[in-house]
């Protein structure tokens, strides 16, 4: 499909005729009413969640299916479906489309190009950045040649790490080895705008994941999204604490190993943005970023969730359930409006590095952060945790994030 197609419907393309003012002044006034239209639809940001995996890691929260392939292809139709039903299409126009999971790339490219088609079909466009999910098993040269002709120009590859041992700890069916190669060849491919991801806290030391991010800085990438380790309740991984028999760095570690993370980082030209995302300048996750500014949302998938005029919605995290019926599996979580938006919204704005713009909040939210946090601000800006400047405030460095939670807790 054209994932980069004009805004304009058929009847304003050019046709050829003899052309007097009367025909110019028409097609001015054709292309004034289509740009109008097209400007006034509100900013919608896709996410499509594919729920299948060769193996489910041990420490994953996700919803996902080990080895349920033979049910890809209907699947694929609910998605469709799900696409096809969505309410109030004509209003948006869409900036990005997220494909995450699981892993995505167990779909065939037939299965994409059936899934942005439907996008395509029923949502006016406005592409910025379409990013897809991969492991590095994943990763074909002719695969990825595929994706970028479906218009793919962000590639996030879970690496997780560039040492065997740990990966083996995650239950990662990759190596350092086939990682390495991986994000090659998607470079060789033509993918300029390449993430990994990598997780810290466990079998780590701040010498040993110094010597990891060494290896990573060397490889040709442009955003880095780096997690802690969180022990999720149902997963292989917290039963293994409970046990006794899962050993996690202490927080002392973890402080050293964030703090060498985010200077490391910085040194290489890698930027800070959000707690635990960096990249070079220019190449933020702009989908990632309509999460943290309080952009509207639509998931379509298995438990993807949706965030719609103030309501929060979410799928069925039943696979056999959503395909039966997508178009009928989900439900409104909450209805958010006034001050609880604009609480959830400030918590959400203080995880970017630059924080809230005062001003711009009270534009969009009606309310005073001072007045409405003064309590609270006062308390963190006191611990040095939380600063205000220039009309922002912001987590006050790497300690403040750190603690972040802790410190949103108090917001909400």
């Amino acid at each position: 499909p054209s994932t980069f197609p004009t805004p304009y419907p058929p009847f304003a393309k050019p046709v050829i005729f003899t052309v007097n003012r009367f025909t110019i002044l028409l097609l001015h006034e054709i292309d004034f009413f289509c740009n109008t239209v097209f400007t006034m639809r509100k900013e919608l940001y896709i996410y499509i969640h594919i729920p299948f995996c060769y193996r489910k890691c041990p420490y994953c929260g996700f919803v996902s299916y080990e080895k349920s392939f033979s049910l890809l292809d209907r699947y694929v139709e609910a998605l469709k479906r799900e696409i096809r039903n969505f309410r109030e299409k004509s209003y948006y126009r869409v900036k990005t489309v997220y494909f995450g999971g699981g892993t995505p790339t167990v779909l065939k490219p037939k299965h994409i190009e059936l899934i942005l088609n439907e996008i395509e079909k029923h949502f006016s466009l406005d592409m910025q950045e379409m990013t897809i999910e991969a492991i590095p098993n994943d990763v074909k040269r002719s695969y990825l040649l595929d994706l970028k002709l479906l218009g793919f120009n962000r590639l996030s590859l879970g690496i997780q790490s560039l040492r065997d041992e740990k990966l083996k700890k995650l239950g990662r069916i990759h190596n350092s080895k086939m990682a390495v190669k991986a994000v090659d060849i998607a470079h060789s491919s033509g993918f300029e705008n390449i993430s990994v991801d990598l997780i810290y806290g466990i079998d780590d030391s701040v010498s040993l994941f110094q010597e990891e991010l060494n290896r990573v800085l060397k490889l040709p990438i442009k955003h880095i999204s780096a997690y802690m380790l969180t022990v999720i309740e149902g997963t292989p991984f917290f039963n293994l604490r409970k046990d006794g028999k899962l050993a996690l760095n202490s927080d002392d570690e973890i402080v050293e190993i964030y703090k060498l993370l985010c200077e490391k980082l910085d040194k290489h030209g890698f930027h800070q943005y959000e707690i635990s995302n960096f990249s070079k300048s220019g190449f933020e996750s702009i989908h990632n970023m309509a999460y943290w500014t309080a952009k509207e949302y639509a998931g379509f998938g298995v438990q993807a969730a949706s965030f719609l005029d103030g309501k929060r919605v979410k799928n069925t995290d039943s696979l056999v359930e959503y395909i039966k019926n997508p178009e009928g599996s989900w439900s409104v979580e909450e209805f958010l409006e006034g001050e609880a938006l604009a609480r959830e919204m400030f918590v959400l704005g203080l995880r970017l590095k630059r924080g809230v713009d005062l001003e711009e909040f009270r534009f969009r939210f009606g309310y005073d952060v001072k007045e409405l946090f003064y309590e609270e601000l006062d308390k963190f800006l006191d611990m040095g945790l939380l600063k205000l400047e220039d009309g922002r405030v912001f987590l006050n460095g790497c300690e403040a994030m750190l603690v972040s939670n802790s410190i949103f807790a108090h917001f909400i």
